[in-house]
Parts: C-alpha cells; sequence; structure tokens
C-alpha cells in the first residue's frame, strides 16, 4: 500500500470530522435563539428536498442516519412548531412529514443570510476546486455505501 496515499487519507478524513463538528458548532450558536440546532436544520433542508410529504424511512435514507435518530428530531421540530406529524391517508401504519406556516415563513427569511454565510465560507474556493470536492464526496459516499451493503450481506449471511 502506497504510505503517502495512506497519510493523505488519514489526513482528508481527520478534517472532514474537524470540519464536521465546526459547522455544527458554528449553526448551533447561530441556531439557539430560533430554538433549533444544526441537526435539525439539516432535518430540515433533507424535508424540504422532497416532492411529495416523505415518511421516516425516506428521510432516513436521504438524510444519512437511522429512522429512529430521524424520528427523534421531527419529534423536537414537531414540539417547536416546525414540522407537522401526520398520518397517511392511505395506511394508517405510515407517518409522514410537512412543514408548517411558523417553518415556512421561517425559510423566506434565511434566504438572504444564508446565501451570505455560503458565500462567505466559500469565498476563497475556485468553482473548478468545488466542483472536484462535490465529486470526490459524492464518490466517498458511494463507497461508504458498500461498506453498508456488505454489513447487510454479512449479517445475513450470520442467521
Amino acid at each position: 500500500m502506497d504510505s503517502e496515499r495512506m497519510e493523505i487519507e488519514k489526513e482528508v478524513l481527520a478534517r472532514v470530522f474537524q470540519l464536521s463538528n465546526k459547522l455544527q458548532v458554528l449553526l448551533d450558536h447561530q441556531l439557539k435563539s430560533d430554538n433549533l440546532t444544526a441537526k435539525q436544520l439539516f432535518l430540515m433542508i433533507v424535508l424540504g428536498s422532497f416532492e411529495k410529504n416523505p415518511g421516516f424511512s425516506e428521510i432516513s435514507e436521504r438524510f444519512g442516519t437511522s429512522r429512529q435518530n430521524v424520528k427523534q428530531l421531527a419529534l423536537k421540530l414537531e414540539k417547536n412548531g416546525y414540522v407537522e406529524i401526520y398520518t397517511d391517508e392511505m395506511d394508517a401504519r405510515f407517518k409522514r412529514l410537512r412543514f408548517t406556516p411558523k417553518a415556512i415563513d421561517y425559510w423566506k427569511q434565511r434566504d438572504e443570510a444564508d446565501a451570505f454565510m455560503l458565500n462567505k465560507m466559500f469565498l476563497q474556493v475556485a468553482i473548478e476546486d468545488m466542483h472536484v470536492m462535490q465529486n470526490t464526496m459524492e464518490q466517498m459516499d458511494a463507497n461508504i455505501r458498500l461498506f453498508d451493503d456488505n454489513e447487510e450481506v454479512k449479517s445475513e449471511n450470520e442467521y
């Protein structure tokens, strides 16, 4: 194995974790007055990415976490008036999420501030570098999904 590549891989992974933590701390601080956390905001971003009101399983797949974690975040968002959890009309066993009017107003107010923050965050990053970063992250995500697929196969074979 190439030791230079291994050192760079370790550094990249460490920086991904470091940036994730820094971003979460920054957002948690900025969102405190809105009674939100970074993870709750991310859940709302994911919820807004669906054309139709999704269920917990659909959100958890796109969010990249367990259904139970999504449910806990959604319950806190519901308590604070940002989302509504409701029973599907066709299948009473299925719960869906949708934004409340409070959340819709909240997102309209955030648009300009969010654009400013994103522009500031990526100010010194060339568009070409952002494309490379985007592609790299997509490749890493696909590779991580292979781990998940292999774990499912392995756990199915254990029984």
